[in-house]
């Protein structure tokens, strides 16, 4: 991957699709997550292993998916979802 260039953009070849990693990265923005955090440890956030999960129909079949969040997306989406509800309510 290149390096930066200017501004809020960086330019990037087709082989960082091609690149696998270990590391546990947030589906919405891509920053790094703790995947082996553990929810019962005092020390640990427990937004630290949040999940989304992607729901799709295709012939019939129902798949799910889940992946890992960073905090701060899990937090957005779900506040997110929880605003559209309410206009949802309102709307009728």
């Amino acid at each position: 991957m290149s390096a930066p260039m200017s501004g809020d953009f960086v330019v990037a070849s087709h082989e960082v699709l091609f690149v696998t990693s270990d590391e546990a990265r947030c589906d919405a923005c891509g920053c790094a997550v703790d995947a082996g955090a553990n929810p019962d440890d005092p020390g640990s956030s427990i937004m630290s292993n949040a999940r989304g999960t992607y729901l799709w129909v295709r012939g019939g079949e129902t798949t799910l998916e889940s992946v890992p969040l960073c905090a701060a997306c899990a937090a957005a989406i779900g506040v997110t979802a929880l605003a559209r509800w309410e206009i949802e309510e309102e709307e009728g």
